[in-house]
């Protein structure tokens, strides 16, 4: 690794220089957080003992903020940063200073903190500052963490802002006014005619916030019905206002149609939406066709098309059903079924969706069949995509059509699985659990007996070597967890009762997923949860090691809702220690260490941050005083605030400053991760491959109880463009063979752990021409940041103009997704050149005429752009 000097660096300052060297030549993760926890204890201990300068107190937070965001293990309390931070913010010398205290304040100031009063103040003041910078500042702070108590101080001004001069400024007040009217709705109310004007603003930025703000409000007329008694809400108070919201909106998108409809695309999609929620007048329902019709064939408009069939739904079905003789909607949409981009796809299938299947599938005498044989062959092939979103609306579709296709499918491919191996049965049996999810619909035992019927068909005719179907134990919990709570609680009663049974067979994925939800659900369903507790001991012995490892930790958790333990279950446990391995020996001590100590394990259980099995295991780990806890690799640590307000990496990579923290060390194994509230559930590949499971302390590579995403819909890829070009979604392909030579770079902030080029599966290869911009940041791993001295317009004249005949440079804009506010660059080689090197770039523009950069990408081109961003 090359040496950076402090003046090439791009450091804060010398100690934020000398603390990102220690960092990046640490050689372990576990050294790094040994490091940034000493670094953050010695900037607390300087906070509490001596008075710093506002200067070094910038020095400070930007440290603390640097080591939040990097450090993977526990952090010291930082309430004696807090006031320093809050005084930084009101009396900092420079927009930079008061930035940093903002910043801090909103990320690790928890909500109802008793110094939320300091910055009532300080907000007042620097919105009635004359200086636009200022008042974005404290915009910005509103929009992140409104609270109540600013309010009075605040709303007139905030009014005033509504008309102010800069569009950022507009923007950031409808955007502030939204954020804070959910303490006082009357605040919304108040400033109808500025939001209903804002609505028409000739800048689209403004305008959608408008629309977003406009959609509250009248959310806020429509609950005033509900209460016509409160003193807040009344509906004769609210009901001017929702008119004039509603026949604003609609005159809105007529005329926006009429004279935009090719230069205000995004307008025009944000007005559909908007109008998904408020309903169009019936003068606006007979653009509907014109805009499918226009959409349809100009086939870049994907977005646009997609908005208006969603609109179709929310109609009368008499407006929007065409008679036998008419062309239905989706006569408009066929082109699509043919075409191999995912995204085509996904959008066909979401228009149908959107269309009542009378209109459509020839299910009644008086409509015949849109598509002919070999178009609904088409679609049922969906059914076997990889994808699993096609796989989910195309069974929601059929569904709709005829009940009787998903059931014979799903007969048929049940039947298959018998004779399958146990690699084909973990591919091909997720859709099946996707059918039962639409056809049980809200019947929780239904969905539990089904569930368990096929676990039960699947796991006997598995190979005996108790192979776990990680796959599925992800999808079931996942969709377990985020269902409604009264379907949930059936769900789980039923799964669990069936433990009583002790002749019952119950395979390893099974006992797997029964593990979790008696542990997330102890104590609070009416179970004999002692019955339970021996259903799991009784299977444990025959289990393979990662499933005991689960049953174990669940088991403890129950003893806690247990008046008795039966002796024969420390008998048991006993038995299994005494012929166990070191990392099941432990855990089985801990049972018997705990299952008698109830006071303990009490607290143990009340310090998890929610009921799940992985946050059960982290409170126990730091339980543990002689072992360093090693955290679930997908749990982000929260620090003060909620994840939901205030996420640190989102907030980072938002920030302007080019002091901006680094990532966090990635991607080489590590024997903590992070660790969250969310509910998903999944087991690691390790865990279920091999002996190592959850976070051994012993082993390096434990597979853990992890928490898993639930499946991502292509919602808001679909409004990504490459110009006017809707991006495809392709998967990346095979990795490069490049090895990287390129040094780490203080002042490009490049990330200080990167695998090596045969360890990354997502790095260098054959890219699709248009690759979702998305999709290729989330493929690479080699990241490059740092500060543009000149403006984004300049930086891009650069971009461009490197090897015109060579390359070709799309652009996204900052209003559209993914990352909302910053300017999206894709750079990649033309097809003639049969190169297939590709670089994408992310831009966020400052107050100042600079910008701030991220970059990642292939080699040479990521080498090459790199250079050029920083050589001035």
């Amino acid at each position: 690794m090359g040496f950076v000097p402090f003046i090439s660096s791009g450091a804060s300052s010398r100690l934020h220089y000398v603390l990102v060297r220690k960092v990046e030549t640490a050689p372990s993760p576990q050294a790094v957080d040994d490091i940034i926890f000493a670094e953050m204890q010695s900037i607390v201990r300087n906070f509490t003992q001596t008075k710093v300068s506002s200067a070094v107190c910038r020095e400070y937070l930007i440290i603390l903020l640097y080591c939040i965001n990097t450090s993977t293990a526990s952090i010291p309390t930082l309430d004696s940063a807090l006031p320093h931070a809050v005084s930084l913010a009101e009396a900092g010398s420079s927009v930079s200073e008061k930035r940093i205290g903002y910043m801090f304040c909103a990320e690790v100031m928890p909500a109802r903190h008793e110094l939320q009063l300091m910055l009532v103040n300080t907000l007042r003041k620097d919105l009635e500052s004359v200086n636009p910078a200022n008042i974005s500042l404290a915009l910005d702070h509103l929009i992140q963490c409104p609270f109540e108590d600013v309010i009075p101080a605040i709303q007139y001004r905030l009014h005033d802002l509504l008309a102010h001069n800069s569009p950022q400024i507009r923007r950031r007040a409808l955007l502030a006014l939204n954020a804070l009217s959910i303490f006082d709705f009357d605040l919304m109310s108040e400033a109808q005619q500025d939001i209903i004007a804002r609505i028409e603003d000739p800048d689209d930025t403004v305008c959608n916030a408008a629309l977003v703000t406009a959609s509250t409000l009248y959310k806020v007329c429509i609950c005033s019905t509900y209460f016509p008694d409160s003193s807040v809400l009344s509906s004769q108070l609210y009901e001017p206002a929702r008119l004039v919201v509603f026949n604003g909106v609609n005159d809105l998108f007529r005329e926006t149609w009429s004279k935009y409809h090719d230069r205000r695309r995004s307008v025009l999609i944000r007005l559909l939406d908007t109008l998904r929620n408020l309903g169009p007048t019936e003068f606006n329902i007979s653009l509907f066709n014109e805009v499918i019709i226009r959409a349809a064939r100009q086939k870049d408009n994907g977005s646009l098309l997609r908005s208006v069939f969603l609109c179709l739904p929310l109609l009368r079905s008499q407006l929007i059903l065409t008679p036998s003789d008419a062309i239905s909607p989706a006569s408009h949409v066929r082109f699509l079924l043919t075409s191999r981009e995912p995204n085509q796809q996904y959008l066909f299938l979401t228009c149908l969706e959107c269309l009542d299947p009378q209109s459509w599938a020839g299910t009644t005498p008086d409509v015949p069949a849109l598509l002919e044989q070999w178009e609904v062959d088409l679609v049922m092939g969906f059914l076997d995509s990889q994808d699993p979103v096609l796989r989910r609306k195309t069974i929601k579709i059929l569904h709709r059509v005829d009940t009787s296709i998903i059931s014979s499918y799903y007969k048929a491919a049940s039947q298959n699985l018998l004779d399958q191996t146990t690699g084909e049965k973990a591919e091909h049996a997720l859709p099946l659990f996707e059918i039962l999810e639409i056809q049980t619909g809200i019947d929780g035992e239904r969905y539990a007996r089904d569930v368990s019927t096929l676990l039960g068909q699947i796991e006997a005719s598995s190979s005996p070597d108790g192979y776990i179907f990680e796959g599925i134990i992800d999808m079931v919990l996942t969709y377990i967890h985020h269902s409604a709570d009264e379907f949930r609680r059936m769900i789980s009663t039923c799964l669990l009762t069936s433990l009583k049974d002790m002749k019952l067979f119950l395979g390893p994925t099974t006992l797997v997923i029964m593990a979790a939800l008696a542990c997330e659900n102890s104590g609070q369903l009416y179970l004999p949860w002692d019955k339970i507790l021996e259903g799991l001991s009784s299977r444990i012995a025959y289990c393979p090691i990662p499933v005991q490892d689960t049953c174990l930790l669940s088991m403890l958790r129950i003893t806690a809702d247990c008046s008795e333990i039966s002796p024969q279950i420390f008998a048991t446990i006993s038995k299994l220690n005494e012929s166990s391995g070191r990392h099941i020996r432990k855990r089985c001590e801990q049972f018997l260490q705990l299952a008698t100590d109830k006071e303990t394990l009490s607290e143990i259980i009340q310090s998890a941050q929610s009921s799940t099995l992985p946050d059960f295991l982290e409170a126990l780990q730091k339980y543990q005083g002689s072992d360093k806890p090693y955290r679930l690799s997908t749990y982000p640590l929260t620090h003060g605030r909620s994840q939901s307000r205030s996420p640190k990496s989102e907030s980072l990579i938002a920030s302007k400053l080019r002091y901006e923290a680094y990532d966090a060390p990635v991607p080489t194994p590590r024997l903590r991760g992070k660790t969250s509230s969310n509910s998903n559930y999944g087991l690691e590949p390790s865990a279920l491959a091999s002996p190592r499971s959850f976070a051994s302390p012993e082993l390096l590579a434990g597979g853990e109880l992890a928490l898993a995403a639930s499946t991502v819909e292509f919602e808001n890829e679909m409004a990504i463009f490459d110009g006017d070009k809707l991006f495809n979604t392709h998967a990346i392909s095979e990795p490069s063979d490049t090895v990287s030579t390129a040094p780490d770079d203080l002042i490009a902030f490049d990330s200080p752990f990167i695998l090596e080029p045969s360890e990354n599966p997502q790095t260098s290869g054959a890219l699709e021409p248009q690759l979702n911009f998305d999709k290729a940041w989330g493929g690479f791993s080699a990241e490059a940041r740092g500060w543009y001295g000149k403006s984004i317009e300049q930086l891009l004249r650069r971009v461009r103009v490197m090897d015109p005949s060579e390359l070709v440079v799309s652009v996204i804009e900052a209003s559209l997704p993914p990352f909302l506010g910053e300017l999206k660059v894709m750079i990649r080689f033309k097809p003639h050149t049969s190169i297939s090197s590709c670089a994408v770039l992310r831009l966020k523009e400052s107050e100042e005429v600079s910008c701030l950069w991220r970059l990642r990408g292939d080699l040479p081109l990521y080498v090459t752009i790199k250079n050029l961003l920083t050589e001035d």
